[in-house]
């Protein structure tokens, strides 16, 4: 598909998005981009793959009466991401994009989901409050498994290796769970930075681990 196609259905899209709640204002140019690029490099197929994650993270966070998203997504929300999910599909990689897309949404669930436990254990400080930045629960590590699985039917669409999407979703999202011990340490160190990191770890991870099995 075009670009000049392209960008605008999901300018479109993401404009319809602010309206539903499901980003903020303003935010529809992010989605644009995080939108736009998958359908000119990879169809309806990749356009539907980022729809999914962004309806699913958004039915999450409004699920969870406590979420700082229930109001929608920003604009470095979206980019931070997707853009690496959609950048990696537009340099030629199926296996970047699905994988990345699986870490933000392993990541989302588990925020969302784990932080409705009774409590969490922080690398750092032993048990803590549930939604405390960088602790893990036990509903939280299943919600992230889940969503890293979520994404199989979408691997096996795109004829991408299963185990690599799968993997690299579950990767990235452990590793956003590590980098968010930044958060707490250097003020400079937003959340959107973290989830950049790890969507893009996410990637390779998924890129790469087919060809150590293939070795």
């Amino acid at each position: 598909m075009s670009p000049l196609l392209a960008l605008p259905i999901a300018f479109g899209v993401g404009l319809l998005a602010e309206r539903m709640g499901w980003l903020r204002p303003g935010a529809a140019w992010a989605a644009a981009l995080v939108g736009g690029l998958p359908m000119w490099a990879g169809g309806i197929p990749a356009a539907l793959a980022v729809l999914f994650f962004v309806a699913l993270g958004s039915l999450a966070s409004r699920w969870n009466q406590r979420s700082q998203d229930r109001s929608g997504r920003t604009a470095f929300q979206v980019l931070a991401n997707g853009f690496p999910a959609a950048l990696g599909l537009a340099l030629g990689s199926p296996a970047f994009f699905l994988a990345a897309l699986a870490t933000a949404a392993a990541d989302t669930l588990a925020t969302e989901l784990g932080s409705r436990s009774r409590w969490a254990w922080h690398p750092l400080k032993g048990r803590v409050k549930s939604g405390t930045n960088a602790a893990i629960s036990g509903p939280g590590t299943l919600a992230l498994l889940g969503g890293a699985l979520l994404f199989v039917p979408w691997a096996a669409w795109l004829e991408v290796p299963i185990a690599g999407v799968v993997l690299g979703g579950i990767a990235g999202a452990l590793a956003d769970t590590l980098l968010g011990l930044c958060e707490d340490r250097w003020a400079w160190w937003s959340n959107d930075l973290t989830n950049l990191l790890a969507t893009t770890l996410g990637g390779l991870v998924g890129v790469c681990l087919p060809w150590v099995f293939a070795a």
